[in-house]
């Protein structure tokens, strides 16, 4: 397993770039670097998600692979920031596209809340995004664009609205496919000054479930005006928010709640969680994203100002990850831990502080044989790992915050003395994922951790 790193030269918080593959950058022309560098102000997301191959199998042509298309067509979306700031700037991803992708034109307004219409703005505090003064953008194949500063003020804990027009035939490659609320609308023609779209046909181009999807948006930056703090949580479903009602339900979106309530200047906070995302296998034809190994630089290290992340992984691992034989059988204790210390170094190298995440229990959890004893076993060795190697800077310990009373999976069930389970009033399944209330002490937990805080949540699980 191999994990490296492009130099902090490419980083994606100085500077407006294209970023190219190999730690190739173009710089957009008509930015003024000494404009840049002269401010003191510096930039920072503020919302971002980790982006996956929507490149599929095609129905009814074994061997083809292909993306969905779009053609004159809006995509409209809308995103919960963490961290406020008077500035702002959108970065677009085309990483797995096989082509240049051309954004006809694009926008970015504040959320106007009406109810039941997510994609609601006021089209006179619209504003139309230019890259490198101009408002049609093409991203290479494997790469992302990062737009011009826009003069908007975002307060922290707000909805933000962007739509990006595609006038010629489009492949939309990149993707994040869980979101925990409708978010998304596509619509004919170029709708990006309409003040709703909710009267207008939905267009079913892209996937069957594009409501509860991003499109092609990895990130929003903010221009900071003092030292703020960047933490990204980065994992699987139970980061990504698997059963949570919003996205400020999330664990990551209540850690983001607290920092920006509590702290001054409050910190950004980025969900790039997958669901089913492993440390060590990629799975490349299914929205579960390559391994976290490979994806860390992407999805944390160049992150603008990131300082702190958050690892919670190995779940998926335990159940289908490669074991001794080289089959998905489960791995075994040490290849996690040896990913988890990679991902440490690598995260000590670029200056981060890393807080480990103990992997919750799941011995309730009924589906795909999830629990047996041997996995228990590896599961308890590798959060004993986690708490006392003293690798990380701190534990975040949710596994014993989410343990409760619970009802045993059959395997679970024969053993003499039952195994550690997700508490049942903390499941939004048969105990593998948490629901709302877990979340709400996963994230209290996190925020505690990491600053120094005592806060409790409005109910614990057990």
């Amino acid at each position: 397993m191999n994990l490296t790193h492009v130099g902090r030269a490419a980083h994606r918080s100085s500077r407006p770039w294209i970023g190219l593959p190999g730690g190739l950058a173009l710089l957009l022309l008509g930015i003024a670097g000494s404009t840049q560098a002269a401010s003191a102000a510096t930039w920072v997301e503020t919302w971002g998600q980790a982006m996956v191959s929507h490149v599929q199998p095609s129905p009814g042509h074994e061997g083809v692979y292909a993306a969905p298309h779009l053609r004159d067509a809006t995509v409209r979306q809308t995103v919960l920031v963490s961290v406020g700031g008077q500035r702002l700037r959108v970065r677009l991803a085309n990483v797995y596209g096989s082509a240049p992708l051309t954004i006809t034109a694009a926008s970015v307004a504040p959320a106007v809340d009406v109810a039941g219409d997510h994609t609601a703005i006021d089209p006179a505090h619209s504003h139309a995004l230019r890259f490198g003064g101009k408002p049609t953008l093409t991203i290479p194949a494997g790469a992302t664009a990062l737009s011009d500063p826009v003069a908007l003020a975002v307060p922290a804990l707000s909805n933000l609205v962007v739509s990006l027009y595609f006038h010629d035939d489009s492949a939309i490659a990149d993707y994040h496919a869980a979101q925990t609320t409708t978010t998304t609308a596509v619509v004919a023609g170029n709708a990006l000054r309409a003040a709703s779209l909710a009267s207008r046909p939905l267009l079913a181009a892209l996937d069957k479930d594009a409501a509860s999807h991003i499109y092609v948006l990895e990130g929003v930056e903010v221009e900071a005006a003092q030292p703020t703090r960047v933490i990204v949580a980065f994992g699987d479903s139970i980061t990504d928010g698997a059963y949570a009602t919003a996205p400020d339900k999330t664990w990551p979106g209540v850690l983001a709640t607290l920092a920006n309530r509590t702290t001054s200047p409050g910190a950004g906070v980025i969900n790039t969680g997958i669901g089913g995302n492993e440390l060590t296998s990629d799975q490349t034809y299914l929205p579960f994203g390559p391994a976290a190994l490979k994806r860390f630089e992407r999805d944390v290290i160049d992150r603008a100002g990131v300082t702190d992340v958050i690892v919670l992984l190995g779940t998926n691992d335990l159940n289908r990850g490669i074991d001794a034989a080289g089959q998905p059988g489960g791995a075994a204790a040490h290849d996690i831990i040896d990913s988890l210390r990679m991902l440490a170094d690598a995260a000590h190298a670029h200056h981060l502080r890393i807080h480990g995440g103990t992997i919750p229990p799941f011995a309730g959890f009924t589906a795909g044989g999830w629990y047996s004893p041997t996995t228990e076993a590896t599961r308890q060795s590798v959060n004993q790992w986690i708490r006392s190697a003293g690798v990380f800077d701190s534990v975040v310990d949710f596994s014993p915050a989410l343990a409760g009373a619970y009802q045993p999976s059959p395997p679970a069930a024969q053993q003499p003395s039952l195994p550690e389970g997700m508490a049942q009033v903390c499941a939004g399944d048969t105990g593998l994922h948490p629901n709302d209330r877990g979340y709400a002490v996963m994230g209290t937990l996190a925020y505690n951790v990491l600053f120094h805080a005592q806060e409790q949540p409005a109910a614990r699980c057990h």
